[in-house]
């Protein structure tokens, strides 16, 4: 884990809450970069994805009274402490797909253009996020080669979409990356020593994601199909 905060003065700074700032700006230049030379895209598209992600965030924060709810009855003072956790995340995820989606029918832009958005926004984070763990952890740390396989993981992708970027406002090209970000966070999570093994010797987590690279793989040998059928 990240060390716990930093002393300035009356006030106790976590540093993992700097951690998120520093990386959810590093996300926003991300995305402004990645609309560069489509003027008429920004502004909605920006608009959108910060809106339904402060939404997202509230909604994690907060998803522990749906997950927990007699204990936040018990204590309200543990909202404050704590969140919806990866259930939470999995939650707000849902959210923003779905609140992308219609918005991006209302506005008459295609959906991929959001998720490629999206995608290099996430991949910033990560990089940026998994940083500060790497900087403010202990580096002996069973954590530390997990931050480090999640920082090469979201550069490879990223610099992928950069050397394609025209080709990522496609689905066949978002299906491959979600393809190979649920492979790499598979391998990723085996660095992860406190997870709970569930099934074949992995975590709850990597069936997930397992799940999620089957799903992608399935899409793409049928697009595949059907593209030599119509040729």
């Amino acid at each position: 884990m990240m060390q716990e905060a930093v002393v300035w003065g009356p006030l106790i700074i976590k540093y993992n809450w700097i951690a998120i700032i520093f990386s959810v700006m590093a996300a926003h230049v991300t995305m402004k970069h990645w609309l560069k030379g489509k003027s008429d895209l920004i502004k909605p598209i920006l608009n959108d994805i910060t809106n339904v992600l402060f939404g997202a965030f509230l909604i994690w924060k907060f998803s522990v009274i749906i997950f927990n709810p007699v204990t936040v009855l018990n204590n309200p003072y543990y909202l404050l402490y704590f969140t919806g956790g990866e259930r939470g995340i999995l939650l707000s995820a849902i959210v923003v797909l779905v609140f992308l989606f219609f918005q991006s029918r209302k506005r008459r832009i295609t959906f991929w253009v959001y998720a490629a958005v999206l995608a290099a926004s996430l991949f910033s984070y990560i990089i940026f996020y998994s940083i500060f763990q790497l900087i403010f952890n202990n580096p002996t740390t069973s954590l530390f080669l997990y931050d480090l396989s999640q920082i090469v993981l979201a550069i490879v992708l990223l610099v992928w979409m950069y050397s394609r970027k025209e080709s990522f406002e496609k689905p066949q090209e978002i299906n491959q990356l979600i393809l190979w970000f649920s492979i790499g966070q598979i391998f990723s999570y085996f660095f992860k020593s406190f997870s709970v093994v569930v099934f074949l010797g992995l975590s709850s987590e990597q069936l997930v994601f397992l799940t999620v690279a089957l799903c992608c793989l399935f899409i793409h040998i049928f697009i595949k199909k059907e593209s030599f059928n119509e040729s």
